[in-house]
């Protein structure tokens, strides 16, 4: 039975790989400050803890083969740059010290497409210049950018994977914009016509197995996107469709909505509090993100099986299930 380690195992993507590595036999271990309540019933083994904890993981690797590296600095807004900087570059030459000398036989970080920003012209690939626009973006590409470095120093095998916008059921994303929708809240902000590449949680997961087990996968980067970008304008109307719900009619201007997030991020970082509406979420009304997925498809074999509406569909029960549990 092949030993795998999961970093950020409580989040969205991470706790649905240990679920489903877990499903089919893989001895697997997922880590992180926090899981769902429900994961002590799992077939895995949910630890809490911190990737930078050296004695924990030393004591977690032993006989690990495979490693997700999936823990990050994403979207929280009370984060010091300092901390961003620490936890997605700073700590990830310790953590691959010791996974080589710990026998593991391959590193799968995972990225995010967010590393190229607001892409000007597209489909981007793999080769395209990146120009981040956050903090997140920007220690993304770093991060990157260390793994490689280590790699070519050591020989070490690793793998970067970069997906693009990853939804299905328990997604942060996909429960926050389904229940503003439902509940008549949601607000177009700006023109809406910039483009989203989608993929659904299942096709994410037959990426990570490819990525795992192809020898052609190693000391490569690849980005993994669904079948096709659709624009936001789309994207909202693909929800209401799957929901059966109306679609939003306030639309606001760009300069509106931007003026408003600024004003929440001040009001709710007094009270310690992520905000409903910031500059970091206004990225989704304006960054373009589309993607050309050919080196995917060629060197890992991996095709997109779940179109866009087809995944909202197949998750809708989980998504009003969730939702009315929470009301």
């Amino acid at each position: 039975m092949r030993k795998v380690l999961i970093t950020g195992g409580g989040g969205f993507i991470g706790y649905h790989l240990c679920r489903d590595l877990s499903a089919s036999g893989y001895d697997v271990t997922g880590v992180d400050l926090h899981f769902p309540d429900d994961s002590s019933g799992e077939d895995f083994r949910p630890v809490i803890g911190d990737f930078r904890d050296k004695e924990l993981m030393k004591k977690l690797l032993e006989g690990v083969e495979i490693i997700f590296h999936l823990a990050s600095a994403h979207l929280e807004i009370s984060l010091t740059e300092e901390e961003y900087w620490n936890i997605n570059v700073h700590s990830l030459r310790a953590f691959l010290e010791l996974a080589k000398n710990s026998g593991v036989s391959r590193f799968i970080h995972v990225s995010s497409v967010g590393a190229y920003g607001n892409l000007k012209s597209w489909p981007a690939n793999e080769e395209t210049p990146c120009v981040p626009q956050s903090i997140y973006g920007e220690t993304k590409v770093a991060g990157e950018e260390e793994v490689i470095k280590f790699s070519r120093e050591t020989s070490f095998s690793v793998v970067i994977i970069r997906p693009a916008w990853v939804f299905g059921p328990g997604c942060p994303r996909t429960m926050k914009l389904s229940r503003a929708l439902r509940k008549g809240m949601f607000i177009m902000i700006g023109k809406c016509n910039n483009m989203r590449h989608p993929i659904y949680i299942k096709d994410m997961m037959d990426a990570f197995r490819l990525a795992m087990d192809k020898e052609s996968a190693i000391g490569e980067m690849f980005v993994i996107g669904g079948e096709r970008a659709i624009t936001t304008n789309e994207l909202v109307d693909n929800f209401c469709t799957a929901l059966e719900i109306q679609k939003p009619r306030i639309r606001i201007p760009y300069w509106m909505g931007f003026v408003l997030a600024a004003a929440a991020e001040g009001v709710f970082r007094l009270m310690k509090k992520e905000p409903p509406l910031s500059r970091r979420t206004l990225e989704f009304f304006d960054t373009n993100n589309s993607f050309d997925i050919s080196k995917s498809r060629k060197l890992l074999g991996f095709v997109p099986r779940v179109s866009f509406l087809e995944g909202l569909r197949d998750c809708r029960k989980q998504i009003v299930f969730n939702e009315n549990h929470n009301n």
